[in-house]
């Protein structure tokens, strides 16, 4: 995988990968500001409820197990992305699969907060850290050289549900910014 496809993987990963990868997930991160928030006016940040930080929280718990067996109809990453995010990961498992690959390690997380554009949409801000989540090849469980030092990532993780009372799932990510 290339070093990219990782960075990406926030989505996947990122799934994750996370985690990379995305239909969902613009590579290019957005201008910043020496701060690293993005040059035009920065989104007023709330704090996640307890609600939508389980539900992002059962997103990276789920897309991180999905990575040590990649299955791309793993049936528990419909439960936690849909949308382009959904058909992101399906990829990326497909490529980990076929590739003879699987991810394990895990994946660190600064949540600076969410904002509100819609009543049935929200988007996290997570700067999330790829270094302890490495490629190894399946077979052997020998790690495979890659990057391993990698730019933390700004993810802007959109979050979205069907209706009031329904699951918050992942829908898209957009990478905003690096070293945050």
């Amino acid at each position: 995988m290339r070093p990219r496809r990782v960075a990406c993987a926030l989505s996947a990963a990122a799934a994750a990968l996370a985690a990379a990868l995305v239909a969902g997930c613009d590579t290019t991160p957005a201008p910043s500001t020496a701060g690293g928030t993005t040059a035009a006016a920065a989104p007023a940040l709330q704090p996640p409820s307890p609600e939508v930080r389980q539900a992002y929280d059962t997103y990276w718990a789920t897309w991180l197990a999905a990575n040590r067996m990649p299955d791309p109809q793993d049936p528990a990453i419909e439960r936690v992305a849909t949308g382009n995010q959904l058909q992101e990961l399906r990829d990326n498992l497909s490529h980990s699969r076929s590739a003879g690959q699987v991810l394990l390690g895990e994946v660190g997380h600064r949540i600076d907060g969410v904002e509100s554009p819609g009543p049935r949409s929200l988007v996290l801000h997570d700067c999330v850290d790829l270094d302890r989540w490495l490629i190894h090849d399946a077979r052997t469980g020998e790690r495979i050289d890659q990057l391993e030092d990698k730019p933390s990532q700004m993810g802007a993780f959109t979050l979205t549900r069907d209706s009031d009372g329904g699951p918050w799932r992942v829908s898209s990510l957009q990478v905003i910014g690096e070293n945050c």
